[in-house]
């Protein structure tokens, strides 16, 4: 499906919004001054489609936008895609808004949220331009395999104000690591030179290649089956007896006894009949386990015994102390129980005391007291001894159990070891069951004279055939064929632009990404013609017949190119004039005249399959050109609005 780009929206952290209109099917051109934001249009647009980085210059624009936003033009219907702008120190941000309908409306600034991923929303760009499964596979296996995605595909659409003047990269970000070779591993399927079908016809010659391999060797166990001495039953007839499948004492006679002996085994198939289907190791966990809540039972019933005999030594002490004082007291009997005793005079021989003596209705209060204390302790020892002897008894019974535990434990041990031999016989004798099953099956049903070796001269045809329409060479010859076609465009082109070697035939290097001119003296690549009018001219004319031969093949790539300062080789920024040629001398003029009016004659001719986008300072005054100009960026006019800068 056809990609172009009806708008570019910016919003600002107040939720204003800032359009950027382009019209469909046709030439654009965004003239202006230096520093009003028409580079970051690209950077924009590449970072609104997937790409990990904001590469949008620090500055103005980074400090008022809070999300980029595009409406992508797809066929009938219109996608909206918003990706916020990273915070401060951030080189990227993961919340990404997408909608889709006949015609979007842009949504207010409080609807925008993270509604897919980075990641989704790359697949879904290249499903919505059409780009099918896909695989290139390096022909001697140095590196990975390479699915062409959309993030490759917009590599052909974009040519920003370094790639354009440059003589050592024709397309964007070639220069990086990787993007070179995933530009030339995926060039032949975006050119269709690769089969959409190849992904499901290189499934397909696998699945033949295995199935060949397959039928190879059955056909080599048929031929061995079919000689006299069948040394390979005999073979696997010493094996079933050393794992107990046949009597250790037969022996064959010959081989037929052999294969006889073969097919009663394949026919009882006894490792059936010896599954191990107990799990020991499962119940030795579990006993482990039970002992382990034995062990943590003990303990505490050991730590509760020990504390219930501190208890009772404590008690034990307090009750002799008791005892004691109340044995003290207790002469208290031999005194007179008046009330009104004296304190200061001796109950004994009424003689004056230098110290006063307790009342005697005081000792006997403590004595009372003492009294009672001793006889809740003698009444709670008989429960502290029950409650001991409980403890006790719960301790030996938890140390026999941990005892049968311990017990179980081990004969759990030694059945598993049982087991496992148990199990590694079964393992073994349905090894050997296999063998002879397979071995009896090619031996009872194919031999040399059957329909087996026909089968396998098919299935070789098929895989003949497959590696043929999947033949590098056969792509390379469409690839070729297609470059020429391609290169025949470049040359009518470069007639028009006067550009050196115009006169000889151009074409497209793919092996090195560069243009080339074939002339009498050899091929001339782009490097090594001189000036930046050869460099930005070749790059407009090579990215102009690419995008003819994409859109008249219908190709997975966005439908529009986007070209930032194609007039920087004659009219730099330091000339500037209100986007006037008149400063320029007459040569510089034609030659930006020239230039401008070969990219409208292609959007002419391609409209509307394709979208071109200009952004330069030149302003001229032909009506073709103001026609194009969507806007100007000129006295204050940004691509950021002066009140958001206010504000």
């Amino acid at each position: 499906m056809s990609m172009q780009i009806a708008k570019i929206v910016l919003y600002s952290h107040r939720g204003e919004i800032r359009e950027v209109s382009f019209r469909l099917g046709a030439m654009n051109i965004l003239t202006g001054a230096s520093k009003t934001g028409k580079s970051a249009i690209i950077d924009i647009i590449d970072y609104c489609s997937g790409r990990s980085e904001c590469n949008v210059a620090a500055g103005v624009i980074r400090k008022h936008v809070s999300w980029y936003a595009i409406i992508f033009q797809l066929g009938e219907g219109q996608l909206f895609v918003a990706r916020k702008n990273p915070g401060v120190g951030d080189k990227t941000s993961p919340d990404v808004y997408i909608a889709r309908g006949k015609a979007i409306e842009i949504p207010p600034f409080e609807e925008l949220h993270k509604n897919i991923t980075v990641d989704a929303l790359e697949k879904f760009l290249g499903s919505a331009i059409g780009i099918s499964e896909n695989e290139h596979r390096p022909d001697l296996q140095t590196r990975d395999p390479l699915e062409a995605n959309f993030r490759h595909a917009l590599l052909f659409s974009l040519q920003d104000q370094n790639d354009i003047d440059s003589k050592q990269r024709l397309f964007h970000r070639q220069g990086e690591d990787f993007i070179g070779q995933a530009i030339r591993d995926t060039f032949p399927y975006f050119l269709g030179a690769v089969d959409e079908e190849r992904l499901l016809k290189q499934a397909q010659l696998d699945q033949a290649r295995r199935q060949l391999r397959q039928l190879e060797r059955q056909l080599r166990d048929a031929e061995e089956v079919d000689t006299r001495a069948l040394p390979r039953a005999m073979m696997l007839l010493d094996e079933a007896r050393q794992v107990g499948l046949v009597d250790e004492r037969y022996r064959a006679p010959d081989s037929e006894a052999a294969l006889a002996a073969l097919r009663r085994i394949a026919k009882e198939d006894r490792a059936r009949d010896d599954v191990i289907i107990a799990d020991g190791e499962a119940d030795l966990a579990d006993l482990r386990a039970e002992r382990q809540s034995f062990r943590t039972d003990l303990e505490r019933v050991n730590a509760e015994i020990r504390s219930t005999k501190l208890f009772t030594a404590e008690t034990g002490g307090f009750e002799r102390e008791a005892k004691e004082q109340r044995a003290r007291l207790s002469a208290v009997g031999l005194f007179k129980h008046n009330s009104d005793h004296d304190p200061e005079q001796c109950p004994v021989c009424s003689s004056v005391l230098s110290a006063p003596v307790p009342a005697v209705t005081e000792i006997l209060s403590s004595l009372q007291d003492l009294t009672q204390d001793l006889q809740a302790v003698e009444a709670e020892n008989p429960r502290l001894q029950m409650r001991l002897a409980s403890l006790e008894a719960e301790a030996d019974a938890l140390e026999n159990r941990l005892r049968e535990n311990q017990q179980r434990i081990s004969a759990r041990i030694r059945e598993n070891e049982i087991q496992k031999v148990q199990q590694d016989t079964f393992i073994l004798r349905a090894r050997v069951i296999g063998k002879v099953i397979q071995y009896v099956e090619t031996a009872g049903e194919t031999r040399a004279d059957s329909t087996l070796k026909s089968r396998v001269d098919l299935m070789r045809a098929r895989v003949t055939m497959l590696e043929a329409e999947l033949d590098s060479e056969t792509v390379k010859e469409k690839l070729r064929a297609f470059l020429n076609i391609i290169g025949h465009h470049m040359t009518e082109y470069a007639a028009q632009l006067e550009l050196e070697h115009s006169n000889s035939q151009l074409r497209l290097d793919i092996r090195n990404l560069t243009v080339v001119a074939d002339t009498e003296d050899g091929p001339v690549p782009l490097y090594k013609m001189g000036s930046g009018e050869n460099w930005v001219g070749y790059h407009i004319l090579a990215h102009l017949a690419l995008h003819r031969w994409f859109r008249k093949k219908g190709r997975p790539v966005p439908a529009f190119l986007i070209l930032d300062q194609p007039s920087q080789a004659h009219y730099p920024p330091s000339q500037d004039v209100e986007g006037s040629l008149d400063v320029l001398e007459d040569d510089d003029r034609k030659a930006v005249r020239s230039l401008f009016n070969l990219v409208d004659q292609a959007a002419k001719e391609l409209s509307p399959t394709l979208q071109i986008i200009i952004m330069d300072h030149a302003d001229l005054k032909e009506d073709w050109f103001r026609e194009a100009v969507v806007e100007r960026w000129r006295g204050g006019v940004k691509l950021i609005p002066p009140e958001w800068l206010n504000n």
